[in-house]
Protein backbone atom coordinates (compact mmCIF):
# COMPACT_ATOMS: atom_id res chain seq x y z
CA UNK A 1 0.00 0.00 0.00
CA UNK A 2 1.42 3.36 -1.02
CA UNK A 3 1.97 5.76 1.85
CA UNK A 4 0.28 9.10 1.29
CA UNK A 5 1.86 12.25 2.60
CA UNK A 6 -0.29 15.02 4.00
CA UNK A 7 2.17 17.56 2.60
CA UNK A 8 4.29 17.05 -0.50
CA UNK A 9 8.05 17.14 -0.16
CA UNK A 10 8.20 20.67 -1.52
CA UNK A 11 5.39 21.91 0.73
CA UNK A 12 7.46 24.73 2.21
CA UNK A 13 8.85 25.77 -1.18
CA UNK A 14 5.35 25.77 -2.73
CA UNK A 15 6.55 26.77 -6.23
CA UNK A 16 2.95 26.70 -7.43
CA UNK A 17 2.10 29.53 -5.04
CA UNK A 18 -0.33 29.64 -2.11
CA UNK A 19 -3.01 26.98 -2.00
CA UNK A 20 -6.72 27.66 -1.96
CA UNK A 21 -6.78 26.66 1.71
CA UNK A 22 -4.22 29.36 2.49
CA UNK A 23 -6.30 32.04 0.81
CA UNK A 24 -9.34 30.84 2.77
CA UNK A 25 -7.34 30.87 6.02
CA UNK A 26 -6.14 34.38 5.28
CA UNK A 27 -9.73 35.45 4.62
CA UNK A 28 -10.92 34.00 7.92
CA UNK A 29 -8.10 35.65 9.89
CA UNK A 30 -8.60 38.95 8.06
CA UNK A 31 -12.34 38.92 8.76
CA UNK A 32 -11.76 38.21 12.46
CA UNK A 33 -9.40 41.18 12.87
CA UNK A 34 -11.58 43.36 10.64
CA UNK A 35 -14.55 43.01 13.02
CA UNK A 36 -12.77 42.68 16.36
CA UNK A 37 -10.51 45.74 16.25
CA UNK A 38 -10.60 49.37 15.20
CA UNK A 39 -9.10 52.79 15.79
CA UNK A 40 -10.77 56.16 16.50
CA UNK A 41 -9.06 57.82 13.52
CA UNK A 42 -11.32 55.87 11.17
CA UNK A 43 -14.48 56.95 12.99
CA UNK A 44 -13.35 60.57 12.92
CA UNK A 45 -12.84 60.51 9.15
CA UNK A 46 -16.14 58.68 8.66
CA UNK A 47 -18.05 61.27 10.68
CA UNK A 48 -16.28 64.14 8.94
CA UNK A 49 -17.40 62.70 5.62
CA UNK A 50 -20.96 62.54 6.92
CA UNK A 51 -20.73 66.25 7.60
CA UNK A 52 -19.48 66.74 4.04
CA UNK A 53 -22.65 65.09 2.73
CA UNK A 54 -24.78 67.40 4.85
CA UNK A 55 -22.77 70.49 3.91
CA UNK A 56 -23.00 69.65 0.22
CA UNK A 57 -26.76 68.99 0.30
CA UNK A 58 -27.23 72.23 2.21
CA UNK A 59 -25.33 74.16 -0.47
CA UNK A 60 -22.31 74.77 1.76
CA UNK A 61 -19.71 72.52 0.13
CA UNK A 62 -16.94 75.13 0.43
CA UNK A 63 -17.70 75.63 4.10
CA UNK A 64 -17.02 71.99 4.94
CA UNK A 65 -13.72 72.45 6.80
CA UNK A 66 -15.07 75.38 8.83
CA UNK A 67 -18.25 73.43 9.55
CA UNK A 68 -16.28 70.50 10.97
CA UNK A 69 -14.02 72.84 12.92
CA UNK A 70 -16.99 74.52 14.58
CA UNK A 71 -18.61 71.21 15.52
CA UNK A 72 -15.46 69.47 16.67
CA UNK A 73 -16.05 70.12 20.37
CA UNK A 74 -19.83 70.36 20.36
CA UNK A 75 -22.03 67.95 18.42
CA UNK A 76 -19.44 65.19 18.14
CA UNK A 77 -16.67 63.90 20.36
CA UNK A 78 -13.82 64.24 17.91
CA UNK A 79 -10.32 65.05 19.01
CA UNK A 80 -9.36 66.37 15.56
CA UNK A 81 -10.96 68.52 12.91
CA UNK A 82 -10.83 67.70 9.18
CA UNK A 83 -7.17 67.69 8.16
CA UNK A 84 -6.99 65.77 4.88
CA UNK A 85 -7.37 66.86 1.27
CA UNK A 86 -11.00 67.22 0.21
CA UNK A 87 -10.74 64.17 -2.08
CA UNK A 88 -10.26 61.92 0.95
CA UNK A 89 -13.58 63.09 2.37
CA UNK A 90 -15.30 62.92 -1.02
CA UNK A 91 -14.22 59.29 -1.35
CA UNK A 92 -15.60 58.39 2.07
CA UNK A 93 -18.73 60.48 1.55
CA UNK A 94 -19.55 58.62 -1.66
CA UNK A 95 -19.06 55.31 0.15
CA UNK A 96 -21.26 56.48 3.04
CA UNK A 97 -24.02 57.83 0.78
CA UNK A 98 -26.09 54.58 0.90
CA UNK A 99 -26.07 54.71 4.72
CA UNK A 100 -26.99 58.39 4.71
CA UNK A 101 -29.89 57.80 2.32
CA UNK A 102 -31.03 54.80 4.37
CA UNK A 103 -31.16 57.03 7.44
CA UNK A 104 -32.91 59.92 5.69
CA UNK A 105 -35.38 57.91 3.62
CA UNK A 106 -35.77 54.62 5.44
CA UNK A 107 -35.47 55.92 8.98
CA UNK A 108 -32.65 53.54 9.86
CA UNK A 109 -30.24 54.49 12.62
CA UNK A 110 -26.65 53.31 12.28
CA UNK A 111 -24.33 53.16 15.24
CA UNK A 112 -20.78 54.47 15.24
CA UNK A 113 -19.59 50.88 15.11
CA UNK A 114 -21.65 50.14 12.00
CA UNK A 115 -20.36 53.29 10.32
CA UNK A 116 -16.74 52.49 11.20
CA UNK A 117 -17.00 48.89 9.94
CA UNK A 118 -18.65 50.08 6.73
CA UNK A 119 -15.88 52.60 6.10
CA UNK A 120 -13.12 50.18 7.06
CA UNK A 121 -13.86 48.43 3.77
CA UNK A 122 -12.29 51.32 1.82
CA UNK A 123 -8.80 50.96 3.25
CA UNK A 124 -9.14 47.18 3.12
CA UNK A 125 -10.08 47.22 -0.55
CA UNK A 126 -7.05 49.31 -1.49
CA UNK A 127 -4.86 47.11 0.72
CA UNK A 128 -5.99 44.04 -1.23
CA UNK A 129 -5.35 45.87 -4.49
CA UNK A 130 -1.79 46.62 -3.37
CA UNK A 131 -1.14 42.88 -3.18
CA UNK A 132 -1.92 42.37 -6.85
CA UNK A 133 0.36 45.25 -7.83
CA UNK A 134 3.10 43.60 -5.79
CA UNK A 135 2.90 40.54 -8.03
CA UNK A 136 3.08 42.71 -11.14
CA UNK A 137 6.11 44.61 -9.84
CA UNK A 138 7.89 41.39 -8.87
CA UNK A 139 7.34 40.10 -12.39
CA UNK A 140 8.80 43.32 -13.79
CA UNK A 141 11.88 42.82 -11.61
CA UNK A 142 12.46 39.37 -13.07
CA UNK A 143 11.54 37.41 -9.94
CA UNK A 144 10.67 33.74 -10.35
CA UNK A 145 7.11 32.65 -11.06
CA UNK A 146 6.93 31.15 -7.58
CA UNK A 147 7.81 34.43 -5.86
CA UNK A 148 5.41 36.38 -8.09
CA UNK A 149 2.58 34.07 -7.06
CA UNK A 150 3.45 34.55 -3.38
CA UNK A 151 3.89 38.32 -3.44
CA UNK A 152 0.23 39.25 -2.76
CA UNK A 153 0.14 37.05 0.34
CA UNK A 154 3.58 38.29 1.39
CA UNK A 155 2.11 41.78 1.49
CA UNK A 156 -1.30 40.91 2.93
CA UNK A 157 0.17 38.83 5.77
CA UNK A 158 3.04 41.17 6.45
CA UNK A 159 2.69 42.13 10.13
CA UNK A 160 2.86 45.87 9.48
CA UNK A 161 0.45 46.06 6.54
CA UNK A 162 -1.97 43.63 8.23
CA UNK A 163 -1.90 45.55 11.50
CA UNK A 164 -2.26 49.06 10.09
CA UNK A 165 -5.12 48.16 7.73
CA UNK A 166 -7.12 45.24 9.12
CA UNK A 167 -6.48 45.85 12.83
CA UNK A 168 -6.27 49.63 13.11
CA UNK A 169 -8.44 50.34 10.08
CA UNK A 170 -6.09 53.02 8.79
CA UNK A 171 -6.25 54.17 5.17
CA UNK A 172 -2.65 54.80 4.16
CA UNK A 173 -3.18 51.86 1.82
CA UNK A 174 -5.04 54.29 -0.49
CA UNK A 175 -1.91 56.37 -1.01
CA UNK A 176 0.19 53.22 -1.35
CA UNK A 177 -2.20 51.71 -3.90
CA UNK A 178 -1.71 54.61 -6.31
CA UNK A 179 2.04 54.65 -5.65
CA UNK A 180 2.41 50.98 -6.60
CA UNK A 181 0.10 51.40 -9.59
CA UNK A 182 2.21 54.34 -10.75
CA UNK A 183 5.36 52.22 -10.37
CA UNK A 184 3.83 49.55 -12.63
CA UNK A 185 3.45 52.23 -15.31
CA UNK A 186 6.98 53.42 -14.59
CA UNK A 187 8.29 49.90 -15.19
CA UNK A 188 6.55 49.90 -18.57
CA UNK A 189 8.12 53.23 -19.50
CA UNK A 190 4.85 55.18 -19.52
CA UNK A 191 6.08 58.28 -17.71
CA UNK A 192 2.99 60.45 -18.23
CA UNK A 193 0.72 57.79 -16.78
CA UNK A 194 3.18 57.33 -13.94
CA UNK A 195 3.07 61.05 -13.15
CA UNK A 196 -0.71 61.35 -13.34
CA UNK A 197 -1.36 58.27 -11.19
CA UNK A 198 1.17 59.14 -8.51
CA UNK A 199 -0.45 62.58 -8.51
CA UNK A 200 -3.64 60.91 -7.28
CA UNK A 201 -1.76 59.25 -4.42
CA UNK A 202 -0.29 62.59 -3.35
CA UNK A 203 -3.71 64.02 -2.47
CA UNK A 204 -4.28 61.26 0.10
CA UNK A 205 -0.84 61.55 1.73
CA UNK A 206 2.18 63.59 0.63
CA UNK A 207 4.68 60.70 0.98
CA UNK A 208 4.74 59.73 -2.74
CA UNK A 209 6.32 63.12 -3.45
CA UNK A 210 9.46 61.94 -1.64
CA UNK A 211 10.13 59.30 -4.30
CA UNK A 212 8.48 61.03 -7.25
CA UNK A 213 11.28 63.50 -8.04
CA UNK A 214 14.15 60.95 -7.80
CA UNK A 215 12.29 58.46 -10.00
CA UNK A 216 11.61 61.08 -12.65
CA UNK A 217 15.26 62.16 -12.62
CA UNK A 218 16.40 58.56 -12.84
CA UNK A 219 14.38 57.90 -16.00
CA UNK A 220 14.48 61.31 -17.70
CA UNK A 221 17.42 63.69 -18.27
CA UNK A 222 15.79 66.35 -20.48
CA UNK A 223 14.88 69.45 -18.41
CA UNK A 224 11.68 70.24 -20.32
CA UNK A 225 10.35 66.71 -19.87
CA UNK A 226 11.32 66.74 -16.20
CA UNK A 227 9.29 69.92 -15.66
CA UNK A 228 6.41 68.44 -17.64
CA UNK A 229 6.29 65.30 -15.51
CA UNK A 230 6.67 67.35 -12.33
CA UNK A 231 3.63 69.44 -13.20
CA UNK A 232 1.65 66.32 -14.08
CA UNK A 233 2.46 64.90 -10.67
CA UNK A 234 0.76 67.88 -9.03
CA UNK A 235 -2.24 67.96 -11.38
CA UNK A 236 -4.72 67.07 -8.64
CA UNK A 237 -3.05 68.32 -5.47
CA UNK A 238 -2.69 71.98 -6.50
CA UNK A 239 -6.26 72.67 -7.71
CA UNK A 240 -7.92 70.82 -4.81
CA UNK A 241 -5.72 72.71 -2.34
CA UNK A 242 -6.45 76.09 -3.96
CA UNK A 243 -10.16 75.27 -3.98
CA UNK A 244 -10.32 75.67 -0.20
CA UNK A 245 -7.52 78.20 0.27
CA UNK A 246 -8.22 80.32 3.33
CA UNK A 247 -11.15 78.21 4.50
CA UNK A 248 -9.63 74.96 5.73
CA UNK A 249 -10.26 75.32 9.47
CA UNK A 250 -7.06 74.22 11.16
CA UNK A 251 -6.05 71.83 8.34
CA UNK A 252 -3.24 74.13 7.20
CA UNK A 253 -1.86 74.27 10.73
CA UNK A 254 -1.99 70.47 10.98
CA UNK A 255 -0.19 70.09 7.64
CA UNK A 256 2.52 72.48 8.80
CA UNK A 257 2.95 70.43 11.97
CA UNK A 258 3.35 67.21 9.98
CA UNK A 259 5.91 68.80 7.67
CA UNK A 260 7.76 70.18 10.68
CA UNK A 261 7.90 66.67 12.11
CA UNK A 262 9.56 65.46 8.90
CA UNK A 263 12.02 68.36 8.78
CA UNK A 264 12.89 68.72 12.48
CA UNK A 265 15.80 66.25 12.39
CA UNK A 266 18.71 68.57 11.50
CA UNK A 267 22.46 68.83 11.20
CA UNK A 268 24.02 71.74 13.14
CA UNK A 269 25.12 73.78 10.13
CA UNK A 270 27.64 76.63 10.41
CA UNK A 271 25.09 79.40 9.79
CA UNK A 272 21.87 77.56 10.66
CA UNK A 273 20.66 73.96 11.03
CA UNK A 274 19.90 71.98 7.87
CA UNK A 275 17.26 69.27 7.60
CA UNK A 276 18.75 65.79 7.31
CA UNK A 277 15.83 64.56 5.19
CA UNK A 278 16.04 67.45 2.73
CA UNK A 279 19.80 67.09 2.45
CA UNK A 280 19.46 63.36 1.80
CA UNK A 281 16.75 63.93 -0.83
CA UNK A 282 18.92 66.47 -2.64
CA UNK A 283 21.80 63.97 -2.70
CA UNK A 284 19.49 61.23 -4.02
CA UNK A 285 18.09 63.52 -6.71
CA UNK A 286 21.59 64.51 -7.85
CA UNK A 287 22.68 60.88 -8.00
CA UNK A 288 19.49 59.90 -9.87
CA UNK A 289 20.01 62.61 -12.47
CA UNK A 290 23.68 61.75 -13.03
CA UNK A 291 23.18 57.98 -13.16
CA UNK A 292 22.28 56.43 -16.50
CA UNK A 293 20.95 52.88 -16.10
CA UNK A 294 22.34 50.40 -18.63
CA UNK A 295 18.91 49.00 -19.48
CA UNK A 296 15.31 48.80 -18.30
CA UNK A 297 16.04 45.97 -15.88
CA UNK A 298 18.69 48.05 -14.11
CA UNK A 299 16.35 51.05 -14.09
CA UNK A 300 13.61 49.04 -12.36
CA UNK A 301 15.91 47.59 -9.73
CA UNK A 302 17.42 50.98 -9.02
CA UNK A 303 13.95 52.52 -8.69
CA UNK A 304 12.93 49.99 -6.05
CA UNK A 305 16.21 50.44 -4.20
CA UNK A 306 15.83 54.24 -4.30
CA UNK A 307 12.32 54.11 -2.83
CA UNK A 308 13.51 51.69 -0.15
CA UNK A 309 16.45 53.93 0.77
CA UNK A 310 14.31 57.07 0.96
CA UNK A 311 11.63 55.56 3.19
CA UNK A 312 14.24 53.79 5.34
CA UNK A 313 16.07 57.04 6.04
CA UNK A 314 12.77 58.83 6.60
CA UNK A 315 11.61 56.41 9.31
CA UNK A 316 15.10 56.27 10.75
CA UNK A 317 15.06 60.01 11.44
CA UNK A 318 11.48 61.12 12.13
CA UNK A 319 8.90 60.54 14.86
CA UNK A 320 6.47 58.47 12.81
CA UNK A 321 2.89 57.37 13.17
CA UNK A 322 2.53 53.55 13.11
CA UNK A 323 0.34 53.53 9.99
CA UNK A 324 2.99 55.30 7.92
CA UNK A 325 5.25 52.25 7.96
CA UNK A 326 3.03 50.44 5.44
CA UNK A 327 4.74 52.62 2.81
CA UNK A 328 8.05 50.89 3.48
CA UNK A 329 6.73 47.32 3.37
CA UNK A 330 6.40 46.80 -0.43
CA UNK A 331 9.88 48.08 -1.17
CA UNK A 332 11.46 46.05 1.62
CA UNK A 333 9.74 42.87 0.37
CA UNK A 334 10.62 43.49 -3.27
CA UNK A 335 14.24 44.33 -2.39
CA UNK A 336 14.56 41.14 -0.33
CA UNK A 337 13.21 39.07 -3.22
CA UNK A 338 15.88 40.57 -5.50
CA UNK A 339 18.70 39.25 -3.29
CA UNK A 340 20.40 35.95 -4.04
CA UNK A 341 20.66 35.26 -0.31
CA UNK A 342 17.11 35.80 0.92
CA UNK A 343 17.08 33.93 4.24
CA UNK A 344 19.21 36.41 6.28
CA UNK A 345 17.10 39.32 5.08
CA UNK A 346 13.84 37.50 5.79
CA UNK A 347 15.02 36.95 9.35
CA UNK A 348 16.07 40.59 9.61
CA UNK A 349 12.64 41.65 8.37
CA UNK A 350 10.96 39.56 11.05
CA UNK A 351 13.23 41.22 13.63
CA UNK A 352 12.25 44.60 12.19
CA UNK A 353 8.53 43.79 12.63
CA UNK A 354 9.16 42.68 16.21
CA UNK A 355 11.00 45.93 16.92
CA UNK A 356 8.18 47.91 15.28
CA UNK A 357 5.50 46.52 17.59
CA UNK A 358 7.62 46.71 20.72
CA UNK A 359 8.48 50.30 19.89
CA UNK A 360 4.76 51.03 19.50
CA UNK A 361 4.13 49.62 22.97
CA UNK A 362 6.77 51.98 24.38
CA UNK A 363 5.85 55.10 22.40
CA UNK A 364 2.05 54.72 22.37
CA UNK A 365 1.22 53.03 25.71
CA UNK A 366 -2.43 51.96 26.09
CA UNK A 367 -3.18 53.45 22.65
CA UNK A 368 -2.49 50.61 20.22
CA UNK A 369 -3.10 47.43 22.17
CA UNK A 370 -6.15 46.22 24.13
CA UNK A 371 -7.95 49.52 23.61
CA UNK A 372 -8.46 48.64 19.93
CA UNK A 373 -11.07 46.11 21.11
CA UNK A 374 -13.19 49.14 22.11
CA UNK A 375 -13.86 49.87 18.43
CA UNK A 376 -14.88 46.36 17.41
CA UNK A 377 -17.87 44.08 17.82
CA UNK A 378 -16.75 42.85 21.24
CA UNK A 379 -18.14 45.94 23.00
CA UNK A 380 -21.82 45.46 22.08
CA UNK A 381 -21.46 41.76 22.89
CA UNK A 382 -19.78 42.09 26.31
CA UNK A 383 -20.73 45.66 27.20
CA UNK A 384 -17.19 46.23 28.47
CA UNK A 385 -14.94 49.14 27.53
CA UNK A 386 -11.22 48.77 28.09
CA UNK A 387 -10.74 52.53 28.38
CA UNK A 388 -13.21 52.78 31.31
CA UNK A 389 -11.59 50.12 33.45
CA UNK A 390 -10.13 51.46 36.74
CA UNK A 391 -6.78 49.72 36.18
CA UNK A 392 -5.24 49.35 32.73
CA UNK A 393 -2.67 46.61 32.25
CA UNK A 394 -0.46 48.02 29.51
CA UNK A 395 1.95 45.82 27.54
CA UNK A 396 4.84 48.22 28.10
CA UNK A 397 4.69 47.43 31.82
CA UNK A 398 5.74 43.88 31.00
CA UNK A 399 8.34 45.03 28.46
CA UNK A 400 9.93 47.34 31.02
CA UNK A 401 10.54 44.35 33.25
CA UNK A 402 13.06 43.03 30.69
CA UNK A 403 16.57 44.41 31.32
CA UNK A 404 17.70 46.96 28.70
CA UNK A 405 14.50 46.38 26.71
CA UNK A 406 14.30 49.97 25.32
CA UNK A 407 17.80 49.63 23.84
CA UNK A 408 17.09 46.16 22.43
CA UNK A 409 13.79 47.26 20.91
CA UNK A 410 15.30 50.38 19.37
CA UNK A 411 18.11 48.34 17.81
CA UNK A 412 15.68 45.75 16.43
CA UNK A 413 13.76 48.49 14.64
CA UNK A 414 16.51 50.87 13.54
CA UNK A 415 19.26 48.42 12.56
CA UNK A 416 17.34 47.04 9.53
CA UNK A 417 16.68 50.60 8.37
CA UNK A 418 20.45 51.03 8.14
CA UNK A 419 21.31 47.55 6.89
CA UNK A 420 18.85 47.44 4.00
CA UNK A 421 19.99 50.60 2.18
CA UNK A 422 23.62 49.71 2.87
CA UNK A 423 23.72 46.05 1.83
CA UNK A 424 21.07 46.26 -0.90
CA UNK A 425 23.01 48.95 -2.76
CA UNK A 426 22.98 47.77 -6.39
CA UNK A 427 26.28 47.08 -8.13
CA UNK A 428 27.05 45.60 -11.55
CA UNK A 429 27.30 42.03 -10.25
CA UNK A 430 24.53 42.29 -7.69
CA UNK A 431 24.04 44.05 -4.39
CA UNK A 432 26.76 44.61 -1.82
CA UNK A 433 25.18 41.89 0.28
CA UNK A 434 25.35 39.42 -2.62
CA UNK A 435 29.01 40.19 -3.23
CA UNK A 436 29.87 39.82 0.45
CA UNK A 437 28.12 36.48 0.73
CA UNK A 438 29.89 35.11 -2.35
CA UNK A 439 27.35 32.30 -2.54
CA UNK A 440 24.68 31.10 -4.91
CA UNK A 441 20.99 31.51 -4.22
CA UNK A 442 19.79 29.86 -1.03
CA UNK A 443 16.84 27.51 -0.85
CA UNK A 444 14.18 30.11 -0.12
CA UNK A 445 10.96 28.74 1.42
CA UNK A 446 8.13 31.16 0.56
CA UNK A 447 5.46 29.44 2.64
CA UNK A 448 7.64 29.35 5.73
CA UNK A 449 8.56 33.03 5.38
CA UNK A 450 4.98 34.13 4.69
CA UNK A 451 3.30 32.42 7.63
CA UNK A 452 6.35 32.44 9.89
CA UNK A 453 6.70 36.21 9.58
CA UNK A 454 3.01 36.66 10.36
CA UNK A 455 3.12 34.31 13.34
CA UNK A 456 6.40 35.54 14.85
CA UNK A 457 6.18 39.20 13.84
CA UNK A 458 2.51 39.84 14.58
CA UNK A 459 0.60 37.11 16.43
CA UNK A 460 3.32 36.42 19.00
CA UNK A 461 4.49 40.01 19.46
CA UNK A 462 1.34 42.13 19.17
CA UNK A 463 -1.72 39.90 19.27
CA UNK A 464 -0.96 37.63 22.24
CA UNK A 465 0.36 40.43 24.53
CA UNK A 466 -2.52 42.75 23.59
CA UNK A 467 -5.16 40.10 24.21
CA UNK A 468 -3.49 39.21 27.50
CA UNK A 469 -3.35 42.83 28.68
CA UNK A 470 -6.98 43.30 27.61
CA UNK A 471 -8.02 40.15 29.47
CA UNK A 472 -6.21 41.23 32.63
CA UNK A 473 -7.78 44.67 32.41
CA UNK A 474 -11.41 43.55 31.95
CA UNK A 475 -11.10 40.64 34.40
CA UNK A 476 -11.06 37.65 32.10
CA UNK A 477 -8.14 36.21 34.06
Amino acid sequence: MTKKHIFPKNALCAPQGPSRAEYILFGVIAAAFYFLFGHPDLLETARHSYILIRSTLNGNFFGFYEDVFQRVYSEYYFTNAAHYNILMYILYALWELPLYLAERIGGFAFSDLALALWCKAIGTGFYLGCGFFMARLARGLGCSDSICRWMPLFFWLNPISFFTTLTMGQYDSICLFFTLWALCEYFDGRMLRFSFIIGVGVVFKFFPLLIFAPLVLLAEKRPVRIIQYGLCGLWLFVPTSLLFAGRTGDASFFTSEMLQRVLQSVFPGGMMPVSRILLFLVLVCCAAFLYRPADDAVLRRTAIYGALAIFSVLFLLIHWHPQWLILLVPFALLAIMMQRQKLPWCLLHIAFCIGYFCLIFFQYPQALEGNLFDFGILVPITGTLYALMPTLHSVNLYLNSIPFSPHIVSALFHAPLVCMPLFFFPLRRGSIGDLLSGRQEDSFLPRLFCWGCFAAGFLAVWCVPSVYSYGRTVGWF
